[in-house]
């Protein structure tokens, strides 16, 4: 489990924020105190004709990447969203498509599914918020597929139920495996790192301006860093769409009716 996932599944939504955004408001404040007393007010005054239009430009480029980043952590999490129902239906296709196979077969079927969805529910969303797969819902698929592979089918029709019943399974299974990837998956390091150095960056370059009220400038950098800062939240939230605040909900496996 990742350093951004273990902080999603140990902390609560209000700690999780308050970790990611008080200590470098915090911090911001401290850094402009220490700025303002060993840069003199001067110096800010006549530098302001290169500084104004340089922040504006790296805020813009900043603000550009932040955004890209946070719409692409949003479709991610909504794609991995689309994925479950899309599972959830292809189980729900398989277990009506059962009923079309002979006794014995249908009922241990059935049984398997009714087992399968259960553990998904139980074990495996559980298992998820921490990135990692269930083993009796692996042992559970791994029976389902003996139990199609041992059925012969005895006529044209069963025949024509068998092969659509394998490729639902094959589908589900292929929905189900990026599921658990979608559990434990980040934004690579490099992200992060450009992420961390343009914030710093544009937060420095908002100290050069030449305020005469430092307060007024405290709480403009303190908006500006809780900002960017709950944007990270978010995007740490988003990023693992099992875990935390913003969990998907095994609510389309539970409409399942297995009767």
């Amino acid at each position: 489990m990742s350093l951004e996932q273990s902080l999603c599944f140990y902390l609560s939504p209000l700690e999780l924020m308050a970790v990611c955004v008080l200590p470098p408001m915090l911090l911001s404040i401290v850094g402009l105190s220490l700025f303002r007393k060993a840069i003199p007010f001067r110096f800010l005054k006549q530098s302001h004709d290169v500084t104004g239009p340089f922040f504006s430009t790296l805020g813009t480029v900043y603000g550009i990447f932040l955004a890209f980043v946070f719409t692409a952590t949003w479709q991610a999490y909504s794609t991995t969203s689309t994925n479950v129902v899309q599972e959830a239906r292809y189980l729900r296709d398989l277990y009506f498509v059962t009923k079309a196979f002979p006794q014995p077969t249908q009922g241990e079927l059935q049984q398997l599914l009714r087992e399968y969805r259960n553990s998904v529910v139980n074990d495996e969303w559980k298992c998820m918020e921490k990135g990692e797969a269930s083993p009796r819902t692996i042992q559970l698929l791994q029976s389902m597929g003996e139990a199609y592979l041992r059925f012969k089918p005895s006529n044209e029709h069963e025949n024509d139920f068998y092969h659509t019943s394998i490729q639902c399974l094959t589908t589900m299974n292929s929905l189900r495996a990026s599921r658990i990837d979608d559990s434990s998956s980040a934004l690579p390091p490099v992200l992060w790192f450009v992420l961390l150095v343009g914030a710093v960056a544009t937060i420095g370059l908002s100290y050069l301006f030449e305020a005469q009220n430092f307060w007024l400038q405290a709480i403009l950098t303190i908006l500006l860093t809780g900002v960017i800062c709950m944007t990270f939240c978010i995007i740490v939230d988003l990023d693992f769409p099992f875990t935390g605040a913003t969990t998907i909900s095994p609510e389309s496996f539970q409409r399942i009716e297995m009767n």
